[in-house]
């Protein structure tokens, strides 16, 4: 086609025209709009013959194409890809994608399902301004191979170092053709050869070992799929108690192409016993503090008992100010994980730096919700912990931990006071009533030292309280002293006998001594009174 010329006119010269034009009565046909042409960057109408094999591209490619318009302009562009075997049976106006002005994509091919390679026909066509459509769509053919799909492990979602046999795990899964196409997902436990199958639709699973006879080695998992605990009849051989485990994983689309296989490492410790002893006092003392507590426990059970110890007292925390977060050794999720862990116990003792002043970073707020099931199965709670002025008092009401214990509510100051009460030297811890169940007294104590890391708390209702102390203040400003007429409950029981709460220090931190005497000068005081609320609470005893 000839180029056109262009004629420079002046207005004048065109409204001359115009009325000359008028004038000379110009008649004809008007001439018909051409339709625009259509231009791909791959020139080659098929690329099936140069690219077969092991050079078939991937089936997510880029494309970008071009138009002109002889006497117009282009306006928009439409592309379709579809299958080569229908070449010449597709319809006109089958299967176009909506307009665009782009004049490139990022585009997946598909491939049908189960197929592991394709031929693909892509084609572009030009709109002109009219909406005339490039009648003869430029077109090429793309032979494209099925890309592997990508799993993930989710960095939020792995055992602690060290777990009981319970233990979770959640995934990320990527197909290019769409997750419709993951088939399945393959785990195995210390094998890397031999797979178990899990549905591909699966990104959260639980496993929970099978019940092991004594010096056995290895058990089997049972796989429950989803944050809801779904069960199912799929067993994973080759878990390893009390020793490390590998864990595998890998996604498997329907042409049964493989992602890399990836891979988690930590250990799994065996429960022998039904008693679990939780060390969450946050301090480098904790060993000692675990110490004496085991010393004391192990004296009350019955000779032989297995204790298990869960240890989330790391990180250590020090100081009002200090960046509070949850142990490591917790595992991510709390439901079903933590949850199902605490069902392999009936006892728990607990110790803890604190549990009250905020649920930010405090294992045992994280940890209530997944102790419903079980209290629900009969489960019996004992804690040692001091009773902290929430940082934030709308905390009191939010807070799990809270809700869980066996108080009513924390104690107020005056401003002058806040939070400046003691127990001295001398001072008296008198029993309220006797413990329920055994109807036997506890032994009054008397501090062997002063105390200043303790607070008494506020019962009613239904809540049975255990011990009263008596504090003395000490103002801010004066430094004044006196006697504390305010709530003094420092031990206490739920009604239905499944929590008890010591707030007092039976044992200082630095060395694990007494720091309080019976009143007969006992020093065996504060044990006999764990030993009666361990008793009360149901605790096997010896």
């Amino acid at each position: 086609m000839p180029p056109r010329r262009l004629a420079t006119l002046t207005l004048a010269g065109i409204v001359v025209w115009f009325l000359n034009a008028c004038d000379s009565n110009i008649s004809g046909e008007l001439l018909e709009n051409l339709a625009p042409n259509t231009e791909l960057s791959v020139r080659d109408t098929s690329l099936v013959e140069n690219l077969e094999g092991a050079d078939r591209l991937a089936s997510t490619v880029k494309v970008s194409w071009s138009g002109v318009d002889s006497d117009g302009y282009v306006s928009a562009f439409e592309v379709r890809v579809y299958d080569e075997l229908r070449l010449g049976s597709i319809q006109p106006e089958e299967g176009w994608s909506v307009q665009t002005t782009s004049l490139d994509t990022l585009i997946l091919l598909p491939i049908p399902l189960g197929d592991k390679t394709a031929n693909v026909v892509f084609e572009a066509r030009a709109i002109d301004n009219l909406g005339l459509k490039d009648p003869s769509p430029a077109r090429t053919v793309f032979p494209v191979v099925n890309s592997p799909p990508t799993l993930r492990l989710s960095t939020f979602d792995v055992p602690p170092p060290e777990s009981f046999t319970v233990f979770s795990f959640g995934w990320s899964v990527f197909d290019p053709e769409g997750e419709i196409t993951i088939d399945r997902i393959e785990i195995s436990l210390n094998d890397s050869v031999n797979f178990v199958r899990l549905p591909g639709g699966t990104r959260f699973a639980t496993f929970i070992g099978e019940p092991s006879a004594p010096g056995q080695k290895t058990t089997e998992a049972r796989v429950y799929t989803g944050r809801g605990f779904v069960t199912t009849d799929i067993f994973v051989p080759g878990l390893r108690l009390d020793d490390e485990n590998t864990f595998y994983i890998r996604a498997v689309d329907q042409t049964d192409t493989t992602s890399t296989t990836e891979t988690y490492e930590w250990d799994v410790k065996k429960p022998n016993g039904k008693v679990l002893f939780v060390n969450d006092y946050r301090k480098a003392f904790a060993p000692i503090l675990q110490n004496f507590h085991l010393d004391v426990l192990r004296e009350y059970l019955p000779e032989g008992t297995d204790i298990e110890i869960f240890n989330v007292s790391e990180p250590f925390q020090s100081g009002a100010t200090s960046t509070r977060v949850l142990s490591s050794a917790m595992p991510s999720s709390a439901n079903p994980t933590l949850e199902q862990t605490y069902l392999l116990f009936d006892y728990i003792y607990w110790i803890s730096t604190g549990v009250t002043a905020t649920a930010n970073g405090n294992n045992l707020a994280f940890s209530a919700s997944a102790l419903n099931s079980f209290f629900a199965k009969g489960g019996k709670f004992i804690i040692h912990t001091p009773v902290q002025i929430p940082t934030d008092p709308a905390e009191f009401l939010t807070n799990p931990a809270i809700s869980l214990l066996p108080l009513t509510n924390v104690v107020t100051f005056p401003d002058s006071l806040r939070p400046s009460l003691r127990l001295p030297n001398g001072g008296k811890i008198m029993p309220v009533q006797p413990v329920p169940g055994p109807n036997t007294p506890l032994p009054p104590l008397v501090t062997n030292r002063l105390i200043i890391s303790t607070l008494p708390y506020v019962v009613a209702g239904t809540i049975i309280p255990l011990y009263e102390a008596e504090y003395t203040y000490r103002t801010r400003q004066g430094g004044r002293t006196g006697p504390w007429f305010g709530s003094s409950t420092v031990a206490s029981m739920s009604a239905d006998r499944r929590v008890g709460l010591i707030a007092i220090p039976f044992a200082a931190e630095t060395d694990g001594s007494v720091q309080f005497d019976g009143v007969d000068g006992s020093q065996r005081a504060v044990i006999d009174a764990t030993h009666l609320l361990l008793e009360s609470l149901g605790f096997p005893k010896r």
